[in-house]
């Protein structure tokens, strides 16, 4: 079983690996572990708890390719969806980007990493249109984790964060 303190303990271990790893992985954000280079996949199972399962490898390897776009030791507290819908709020993203949300919603995590993809450039734009805010990772790696769910929990957090805000907005121009 994952705790809180098992991804936070991860993330922090991230943050501490030195330059040429966390660039090894910056290096692989948006890849899949199983075809990610050996100096990123040693750095990943450096972090990786070992209560992580073999099957959410491939996620917490994503996250942790993703934090490494960001420099060490930012601490973000800001959720993925909460950093959307703020830029949405503030019209800094145009639709494009929203029908991209749209369809990343409708996509499941397969091993294939097409969804990686669609994820790593939504969150690479979100890094470029946000002043570099850190999105926060932790939150991210639940969501990812939980993403397939039968329920969509996720995928409904997501749509109420970005759309019920952005409907608002929309209904008071």
């Amino acid at each position: 079983m994952i705790t809180d303190s098992d991804i936070q303990e991860f993330f922090y271990k991230i943050d501490q690996l030195d330059t040429g790893e966390r660039a090894a992985l910056r290096r692989e954000a948006g890849n899949v572990l199983w075809k990610a280079k050996g100096k990123a996949i040693s750095a990943f199972y450096r972090c990786k708890p070992t209560t992580v399962s073999v099957y959410q490898e491939s996620k917490w390897f994503a996250c942790a390719c993703l934090r490494c776009l960001w420099d060490g030791g930012i601490e973000g507290n800001i959720p993925l969806e909460k950093v959307i819908s703020q830029l949405v709020h503030s019209g800094d993203i145009s639709n494009s980007v929203l029908h991209r949300v749209e369809l990343l919603m409708d996509m499941q995590w397969d091993e294939d990493g097409y969804m990686l993809v669609k994820l790593m450039r939504l969150v690479k734009l979100i890094r470029q249109k946000s002043d570099r805010t850190l999105i926060d990772f932790y939150s991210l790696l639940k969501d990812v984790c939980y993403w397939n769910s039968d329920s969509q929990t996720v995928q409904r957090k997501w749509a109420r964060t970005i759309f019920s805000t952005y409907t608002n907005n929309e209904k008071e121009e």
